[in-house]
């Protein structure tokens, strides 16, 4: 059975059960902000435990059964990652999903419907283990007389591996928890000659493989964390599980492990045919990792993810560095990893179109980074070189040093072992592990949910909430509204009344505020009423609608209950023709750059717009200019921008663009330019301000485009007034300038190209006087005093105003005239140290030699063989240590 069919049969099989079947959520957590991907079926759904109605756009009612196959990504244990059978960085978890309905009995009973039933996966009954909670009576009870399973075929363990949270009844987090059932799959006496019973002692097994996890939250927890907690039963209980899909299609395909199913076989064959090197089961640990991280490398990427030093994007890009420093063990010196990018979407784009929709997208970031990342195995390996030159046989290198070379250069620690063995010297491995164990620890944290999953808003705002819905916005249609002060807040204190000089936060019965949102700044402006005045500095939103106005009373006293005359400022005008500007650049970058673009953030402010988006290089300034020019051409035209109310599927249907990362309601506010220039509109899911007509805003100026990190380039722009100042500004620099050389604006670029040819020259001609200069001292009555030390000559000498190329030069030139051994040349703290052939035959290192010397003189530097240079030295404590370090 093909791993799509198993998961296609998992949701049939469920909405037979009456459940809600939904796409898989993006692996790119926009509403959690305690975790940096998605790490479990459950996980978009913690609302839905809280007590939230489940209600889900684009299908009306009320879902309290819901199934998913959702792509999840953990990065605990990466390092495990193609060295075992069991762990995976990306994988798809198969889930049915009970919110108050179903419990137990029903959960227990349809998993072994599915997984026996010859209609499913027709799974052997006796082949079938369990285990559950030590206390958990209600669930044997079903396993046993309900589906059959014999008792010696359950185990009982503790609340380690059997809670959820795991430990959660003596070390939390408080809240929503409770006991969870794990089936298991015997494969056989061919996988392992262990039994069930000592299962229950190792708890590591080849032969019982885990294939679902049951968890059923039940209880609330309270008390101290850590200590006896409060288990209380919840009113409503849950159901969670979780299957893993690629283990089920190992079992259900008779291969060895998940590496060997259709979804892996290509691509570890792709590997095969690129590295030319046979792949050979378990023992090609660098065909799996290679294999398995392209999976998850190409689905983070393909959800919105891109690659930086932080974050997520930092995991990303551990993930691609240690699947092409496995390449490079295998061989491969040039990108690879991008035409892997290719087989994952052809495997896995039926199930998760993003993934073919976004691949040309996908596979160009993957090639830069490749591309940077060989350069850096390059620099790691220089890296590496400099601190073995001032080791010996026998010497071991620092756990730490290794540990920083792996993190910070993304240098492999097997190639360190490897380079380090050759020159018989051994790796601090147990410091390396250690440095590895807390960086480790660290990803988990970022990993796990948040202990402060379960907190909630200020009870008076709930209340609000419940008693009168969310505020009612008018600034569609107005900028000023007579409302009532229905709240106010000091923090999370309600206020009765609030004095000249008070910061606080006023909630209106309705509002002509925009609320920040979509990346428009909250709206400004001032609140008035009969005795005094406050100045509104912004307003935001929280997540049950109710709008909060951050204000400053400047005037008499405001009360609750008080009438106000709500007035937004009148720069909210340049903000809307910055946010249609907005709209209009973000269909121009798809047009001329290409549909990869996608919005990775953005600013709508009065003064300003900022537009980040998905590209992986540079935008050309001739793509620049095409950008601006259809912007403005749009701008020209006038075109009418009309926006409806319309369901989500409609609006998706209809081409409207729903942006990455957004939340959207069953009911949709649509923005439309009515019209179209060479073919490209714009119509998005929007709601914020915009203008009326196109012509309103003016003119459109690119004042920069710059990265913002790996795959995400950043537009910063103008428009309307604040696009003619820019314009002002500019042509007055450029009249100064010209100005003070002396020429027309026409004839500044000629002139600057002039200046910098004269420049050049100075510059050589300033260079050639300071070797003149430095041979007369090489070679004058001043010169140099051949000296020795041992068997070998040598030559020190400071020499004033060279930089440290000039240095070497000199350094090549004394070695020649004087047949010295070895020379040492310094400037303004820069010292150079060159070696000749005795002095090599000698087993001299330049850079061994150099770290000796900066021992005593201070300065810090590299290098290898017959060179090596630095800077920062006391060059005569430095020339003093070198006669030193030669007689040692």
């Amino acid at each position: 059975m093909r791993t799509a069919e198993v998961r296609e049969k998992f949701k049939q099989f469920f909405e037979g059960k009456n459940h809600l079947a939904l796409p898989s959520y993006s692996l790119i957590p926009h509403d959690d902000p305690s975790l940096l991907f998605t790490v479990a079926g459950m996980a978009p759904f913690k609302p839905y435990f809280l007590g939230a109605t489940p209600t889900f756009a684009g299908h009306e009612g009320v879902w309290p059964r819901v199934t998913t196959a959702q792509k999840c990504i953990r990065v605990g244990d990466i390092e495990n990652v193609g060295r075992t059978n069991r762990h995976q960085t990306f994988f798809e978890m198969l889930g049915n999903f009970s919110f108050g309905d179903y419990f137990k009995k029903e959960a227990i009973e349809w998993a072994w419907e599915f997984l026996t039933d010859k209609k499913w996966l027709g799974l052997e009954k006796d082949r079938i283990y369990v285990t559950i909670y030590k206390d958990d009576d209600e669930a044997f009870e079903y396993w046993v007389k309900n589906v059959g399973v014999a008792p010696e075929k359950i185990h009982r363990f503790d609340a380690d591996e059997n809670f959820w949270p795991a430990n959660a009844p003596t070390k939390g987090p408080n809240g929503p928890c409770g006991p969870c059932s794990e089936i298991y799959y015997d494969r056989g006496a061919s996988f392992g000659t262990d039994t069930w019973a000592d299962y229950y002692n190792t708890r590591e097994s080849s032969r019982f493989v885990e294939i679902w996890n049951l968890v059923f939250p039940q209880f609330n927890r309270s008390g101290p964390i850590p200590g006896e907690g409060i288990l209380e039963p919840l009113p409503k209980k849950n159901i969670d599980t979780g299957m893993g899909l690629t283990r089920v299609a190992a079992i259900m395909q008779g291969v060895e492990d998940f590496y060997s199913t259709d979804d892996f076989k290509p691509l570890i064959d792709e590997v095969t045919k690129l590295a030319g090197i046979e792949y050979q089961g378990p023992k090609s640990v660098s065909h799996r990792v290679i294999a398995e991280h392209a999976r998850a490398v190409t689905a983070t990427l393909s959800d919105g993810a891109a690659f930086s030093n932080t974050g997520r994007g930092y995991v990303v890009r551990r993930l691609l560095r240690r699947a092409v420093r496995h390449g490079y063990l295998l061989g491969l010196r040039e990108p690879f990893m991008h035409k892997l990018s290719e087989k994952v979407a052809e495997t896995l784009g039926v199930a998760y179109p993003e993934m073919r929709e976004n691949l040309a997208s996908v596979q160009r970031q993957i090639l830069l980074e490749e591309g940077r990342f060989f350069e850096t195995l390059d620099s790691g390996i220089k890296r590496l070189d400099s601190l073995l030159v001032g080791l010996r046989q026998g010497d071991v290198l620092a756990g730490e040093e290794a540990f920083k070379l792996y993190d910070t250069y993304g240098f492999p620690m097997d190639l360190t072992l490897e380079i380090a063995s050759e020159r018989g010297i051994s790796v601090d491995t147990e410091g390396f592990e250690k440095a590895l164990a807390e960086q480790q620890e660290r990803a988990r944290a970022g990993m796990s949910f948040s202990k402060e999953v379960f907190k909630k808003t200020a009870e008076a705002l709930e209340n609000l909430a419940k008693q009168e819905g969310a505020t009612e916005f008018t600034g569609y249609s107005s900028t000023e509204e007579q409302a009532e002060v229905k709240l106010m807040l000091l923090g999370e204190e309600t206020l009765e009344e609030a004095p000249k000089g008070t910061e606080l936060d006023v909630v209106l019965s309705k509002t002509p505020f925009y609320a920040e949102g979509g990346g428009q700044i909250g709206d400004f402006g001032i609140l008035e009423w009969e005795g005094g005045w406050a100045k509104v500095a912004t307003t935001q939103k929280n997540a049950d609608g109710i709008f909060l106005h951050r204000v400053k009373v400047e005037e008499g006293t405001l009360k609750a209950g008080e009438k106000v005359r709500a007035l937004v400022d009148a720069r909210r005008s340049d903000t809307e023709r910055n946010h249609t500007a907005t709209h209009l650049l973000h269909a121009a970058l798809r047009a001329v750059l290409g549909t990869h673009v996608k919005q990775a953030g953005s600013l709508v402010a009065p003064d300003r717009l900022r537009f980040d988006f998905t590209q992986p290089e540079p935008v050309s300034k001739k793509d620049l200019e095409a950008i601006e020019l259809l912007v403005n051409r749009w701008i020209q035209a006038d075109f009418p921008v009309s926006w409806s109310y319309k369901p989500i599927e409609q609006a998706k249907k209809e081409g409207a663009m729903a942006l990455f990362g957004e939340k959207y309601a069953d009911t949709v506010r649509v923005v439309t330019v009515e019209g179209s220039v060479d073919n490209v509109s714009s119509m998005e899911l929007c709601g914020g301000c915009h203008v009326r007509r196109t012509g309103e805003i003016g003119v459109f100026i690119i004042t920069s485009e710059e990265a913002v990190s790996a795959g995400v380039r950043r537009i910063e722009a103008v428009t309307g007034e604040g696009a003619v100042r820019f314009v002002r500004q500019q042509l007055a620099h450029i009249g100064a300038l010209a100005e003070s050389l002396g020429v027309s604006a026409g004839g500044l670029a000629e002139r600057i190209r002039r200046l910098q040819e004269e420049l050049k020259s100075k510059d050589r001609e300033f260079e050639k006087l300071k070797m003149d200069l430095a041979r007369a001292r090489m070679g004058g009555g001043g010169g140099p005093v051949l000296r020795t030390s041992g068997e070998l000559s040598y030559l020190a000498l400071a020499l004033d105003g060279l930089d440290p190329g000039s240095l070497r030069n000199a350094a090549d030139e004394l070695l020649e005239k004087y047949q010295a051994d070895l020379v040492a040349v310094g400037s303004a703290g820069n010292l150079v140290l060159k070696l000749g052939k005795k002095a090599l035959d000698s087993r001299l290192e330049a850079g061994a030699l150099l770290k000796k010397i900066s021992q005593t003189a201070g300065g810090r530097g590299g290098g290898k063989g017959a060179l090596a240079q630095g800077g920062g030295f006391d060059l005569d404590k430095a020339f003093e240590a070198l006669e030193g370090a030669l007689k040692n």
